[in-house]
């Protein structure tokens, strides 16, 4: 048996233990906090997906964000990912569950596959394998409600293992796992944590070209050749998210002050050794800058004295020096707009310019810690004692956090000062007045103070064993027993359960039912809830929309059309919002919900109109539609000249949808002069529109109309249409994902070396 092949008894039992406390938990609760992500997204999306699955359709749009938006090519949806299976079987809740506490067990278990090729002993491998998935980086993102993220995240290891093989062994096998894993990560949904991976395996790739002569020649060829194989593999994924990405927002640059949100901040270094320093959850109020799910870089106290043996140990040394440099490295790119290197990266390396929230680098940067402190582990179990300097700075460590954090609890408006600091950056989401309440600061201060105590008590402890040891060697065990007591003890801090009856404000549902119709509505608590609602939602909370989607909403919410993003304040709801069918806003209020209803009915899903002008320039498009003249009822505003050319009529004929899917819908029409179809959903060029037997007209062509809707031109006489998405790039990544996936399995049944 391989030295690693215990790994895969241990991950057996963990599932094992995983899918008994996912059944443990009732029915009705999901893990995480009771207003975060899987309450107002994930789960609606997931039980989206499921529905249409089990009806035998592949839903490859979603009629309920953002008025329509990609469903498939949206990357999060998650559709193709192997594992989301369970959402066809198991009750919604449970599947969340499951899933979440499963990927973690996955995560672990490439964890300790990967220790293992670095040739750890197994039971240091078994510690980096507990230590990851309830560290700072990964653990608190379950409170958040972050599925994509856990679920992408759990890959990173596997394709290190995989490397890590064929860099050291030159075996195939390693490249075919690796480029599996990548794979999976695409699947999984989080597009930004595939691309930080990919940095850091480009990074050490770059490293061991210069350091180590052995891989110069396999190291950066072997990354590229994984990634092109996982593109690949995914390509029914792939190629209609590139597709989606091209029509969403994110296609273009992001404005550098929307790219810098979410660098982590310098002093949240702290978490290394005080974890509660800022707040918990969801115990404690965090009050420190971002959210803590990606400002925390918790690996234990223990595990920092460890990485520390791991560098002073001669016969790991060089190995250590390695993994703490690319963690170094790593947490560099974190710190983002912190340093200079940010607006390097921003302006010159490609893909730094369309995502926000660098501090997601901290996760690759825990791995490298995670396999530092690994190292250090194996020492200790190899009866390498630490040195007495090293026992003595433990000893000092720990009495000046003690000091700090007894002063702290002692005199908690110590803190004050530091909080002001925290609250004039202007990142921090605590609101204002939080920060001058003296009972809240008298709270943080005692908050802090106890987790530098407790840090302060860890490393005292730990320097004395080290002194023990010396006499009695049995005491060098002490790190290594109090290790994952630490990560359990952060695991419990963090861990929290919500009930699904979240998802919808009590009675909302019921309202929307007591008001049938076809129309849309603003719910800014539930913004991606639309399928739970029963009604779609004219705007979402997802960076996802399509860009002429969104400079619509910014323009008519007063902002400026070039500098879009996700988040936008409703203030108004002009007249114009007739055409998008919106009828309720549910307005958060002091009693509970207040409703506002739209002066101007909703327009009808499919009329006719005949009446239509040309205007080519989008700003000149926005300023018509918002004067007081326009009315979207009478005239539909083009950029080119349709045919057949529409006649002037008031009564152009009928017309009626007879089936609606998410990504279709057919229509009839009888018309007695050639007008416009207008459809009131949005307008995407991979919407196309296709003869049924018995029309008149064989081609028809789908044009923006009032520049984010569809419009299609009819000749006069009886026509049958069916409208549907079809995202570019579909077919032939179905086929490139078939062909890769064949080569793939014929690899890896080629015999081994």
């Amino acid at each position: 048996m391989r030295r690693g092949g215990p790994g895969l008894l241990i991950a057996a039992a963990l599932l094992a233990a995983v899918v008994a406390i996912a059944f443990l938990i009732p029915a009705n609760l999901v893990i995480g906090g009771a207003d975060t992500d899987l309450i107002h997204q994930f789960l609606a999306w997931r039980a989206f997906a499921a529905q249409n699955l089990l009806a035998g359709h592949l839903p490859l749009w979603n009629p309920y964000t953002y008025s329509g938006q990609p469903f498939l090519g949206g990357f999060q949806s998650a559709l193709l990912y192997p594992p989301n299976i369970i959402f066809l079987f198991l009750p919604l809740c449970r599947a969340a569950n499951l899933s979440l506490l499963m990927h973690l067990v996955i995560l672990g278990w490439g964890m300790h596959r990967l220790a293992s090729r670095r040739g750890l002993h197994p039971l240091a491998a078994g510690l980096c394998a507990g230590l990851f998935p309830l560290s700072g980086a990964v653990f608190p993102h379950l409170y958040a409600g972050h599925l994509p993220n856990v679920c992408t995240m759990a890959w990173t290891p596997w394709i290190f293992a995989g490397l890590e093989e064929f860099y050291r062994n030159r075996r195939l096998e390693g490249l075919l796992l690796a480029s599996a894993a990548a794979c999976l990560q695409i699947l999984a949904g989080h597009v930004q944590y595939v691309f930080y991976t990919a940095i850091a395996a480009g990074l050490q790739a770059v490293i061991y070209s210069i350091g180590e002569p052995s891989f110069r020649r396999r190291a950066l060829p072997a990354v590229a050749a994984i990634y092109v194989a996982a593109a690949a593999l995914s390509a029914a994924q792939l190629f209609p998210g590139l597709t989606g990405l091209r029509q969403g927002f994110r296609h273009a640059k992001l404005g550098f002050s929307y790219a810098r949100m979410f660098s982590f901040p310098v002093e949240n270094l702290l978490t290394f050794v005080a974890p509660g320093f800022f707040g918990d959850l969801p115990r404690h109020v965090y009050w420190g800058r971002g959210y803590l799910w990606e400002m925390s870089v918790f690996v234990g106290v223990s595990g920092l004295i460890l990485a520390g043996i791991a560098l002073l140990d001669p016969e790991r040394r060089r190995a250590a020096r390695f993994d703490l440099g690319m963690t170094l490295l790593l947490l560099l790119f974190a710190l983002g707009s912190h340093t200079p290197l940010f607006g390097f990266l921003y302006n010159y390396v490609p893909g730094f310019d369309r995502f926000r929230g660098v501090s997601k680098f901290t996760f690759p940067a825990t791995m490298f810690l995670v396999l530092a402190i690994g190292r250090g582990a194996d020492a200790l179990i190899n009866r390498h004692l630490p040195s007495r300097a090293l026992a003595l700075c433990s000893l000092q460590a720990g009495l000046t956090a003690g000091v700090a954090g007894l002063a702290l609890k002692t005199y908690p408006e110590l803190l004050a000062g530091f909080l002001t600091m925290i609250q004039r950056t202007g990142e921090s989401y605590l609101p204002a007045q939080a920060f001058a309440d003296r009972n809240f600061i008298h709270a943080a201060g005692l908050q802090a103070g106890w987790s530098l105590l407790l840090a302060g008590t860890i490393l005292a402890l730990i320097g004395a064993s080290f002194l023990q040891a010396r006499t009695r060697p049995w005491w060098r065990w002490i790190p290594l027993l109090l290790l994952p007591l630490e990560m359990i003890a952060f695991a419990h801090a963090h861990f929290a359960t919500a009930d699904s009856a979240l998802v919808l404000p009590k009675g909302l549902k019921t309202y929307v039912a007591s008001h049938p119709g076809d129309y849309r509505v603003l719910d800014p608590k539930g913004l991606n809830n639309g399928f739970f609602l029963g009604v779609p939602d004219i705007w979402g909370n997802d960076p996802g929309p399509l860009t002429r989607y969104a400079e619509f909403i910014s323009y008519t919410q007063g902002g400026n059309p070039d500098q879009i993003t996700q988040d936008v304040t409703f203030r108004k709801f002009p007249t114009v919002y007739t055409m998008l069918r919106f009828r309720y806003a549910f307005i958060p209020s002091g009693d509970g919900l207040a409703v506002g209803e739209q002066v101007a009915k909703p327009m009808a899903r499919v009329q006719l109109i005949s009446d239509y002008r040309v205007i080519p320039e989008r700003d000149a498009i926005f300023s018509a539609l918002t004067s007081r003249s326009f009315d979207p009822r009478r005239t539909v505003l083009l950029e080119s000249v349709p045919y057949p050319r529409p006649e002037p009529s008031n009564n152009p004929g009928t017309v009626r949808v007879l089936s609606a899917y998410p990504d279709a819908l057919t229509v009839e029409a009888d018309v007695t002069r050639s007008t416009l179809l207008l459809i009131t959903d949005l307008y995407s060029n991979n919407w196309h529109a296709r003869s049924l037997s018995g029309s008149v007209q064989k081609l028809y062509d789908v044009l923006p109309a009032n520049y984010i809707l569809r419009a299609i031109p009819l000749a006069p006489g009886h026509h049958r249409i069916l409208v549907e998405y079809v995202p570019g790039g579909l077919r032939e990544g179905i086929g490139v994902s078939i062909l890769a996936w064949l080569l793939w399995l014929l690899l890896a049944l080629l015999p081994g070396d």
